[in-house]
């Protein structure tokens, strides 16, 4: 007996290696090429880079499968959080208000 396509878990699949992808490909340009940085003000790379960052690290949380089982930590390190996490610190990098 065949089992059928399941959208959700194909879905699950895409959802993860996109945040692996934007997360890994984030990360390999900072490490790379760090000058990237150069013409972005003192105070807002110190602002948004640690935000980045930490959503930078759920993300490669998220894509590479991994679920806390603590309930508090699920929250913390829930996809949504790391996605607001990251993009919050990208808004805070290029300047938007």
């Amino acid at each position: 007996m065949t089992e059928g396509f399941d959208l959700a878990s194909a879905a699950r699949s895409l959802a993860r290696g996109f945040s692996l992808a934007i997360a890994g490909a984030v990360s390999l340009l900072l490490l790379v090429y760090p000058y990237i940085l150069a013409g972005i003000p003192a105070w807002s790379v110190h602002a948004g880079l640690p935000l980045m960052m930490s959503g930078a690290a759920g993300l490669f949380m998220h894509g590479l499968g991994f679920e806390p089982r603590n309930g508090v930590l699920r929250v913390v390190f829930h996809p949504a959080s790391a996605w607001l996490l990251f993009l919050g610190g990208l808004a805070v990098l290029v300047g938007v208000r």
